[in-house]
């Protein structure tokens, strides 16, 4: 029996989260090149070891272009993703719902301005916890803090090599596509939630 239940937010949760795009066209730079100029900082990023200014002030300095200003911030504009937000607002009705995140500090304020995270009854966010997925020590520290065991507990990210990580510790867990496709592995699962037919 599943007692825990783990959602990942940009992705699963909530639509319109990546700034990449956006960030590389402002730029004048292909997206893949974006991202690898970006990849040796998103993760202490991501962990909190560094801010975006400081992020940014990297890119710079490694890229020899100018960003001009947070595109972290000022391009980031989620919407949620409804059908997957009723579903975990069912769910906790009769189990416990969190939210297992890799996020920074100026997108985990626009969630919660925005509410959200209110279909969640604990969110886990990396740039707090100083630990970001795919790492081990990410589901580790949330089955701690919550005292669930791997086997009892149940997540879903719409990134593969986050779904093998957690699988790899025991945790029954899901490669996220939609709603509908969630909420009939939660049922097999034996999750409380009512089969949409």
């Amino acid at each position: 029996m599943i007692e825990l239940y783990i959602f990942d937010v940009g992705g699963v949760l909530c639509r319109d989260f990546d700034i990449a795009p956006e960030a590389a066209r402002r730029l004048g730079i292909p997206l893949e090149d974006f991202l690898d100029l970006s990849a040796p900082d998103l993760s202490p990023l991501m962990r909190g070891e560094l801010d975006g200014t400081e992020f940014w002030r990297r890119f710079e300095v490694r890229s020899g272009l100018r960003a001009g200003e947070d595109y972290w911030k000022c391009l980031f504009s989620p919407t949620l993703d409804q059908p997957t937000c009723e579903l975990a607002l069912e769910l906790g009705k009769r189990a416990r719902v969190v939210g297992g995140t890799n996020t920074i500090a100026v997108h985990y304020e626009t969630h919660s301005r925005l509410g959200h995270y209110a279909c969640l009854q604990a969110v886990y966010a990396s740039h707090l916890m100083g630990l970001a997925k795919p790492e081990r020590a990410f589901w580790l520290a949330i089955l701690e803090a919550e005292g669930a065991r791997p086997e009892r507990t149940f997540f879903v990210d719409d990134y593969e090599e986050n779904v093998e990580a957690a699988a790899s510790l025991g945790i029954r867990s899901l490669l996220y596509v939609d709603a509908a496709g969630l909420r009939n592995r939660l049922i097999d699962l034996g999750a409380p939630l009512a089969d949409a037919g």
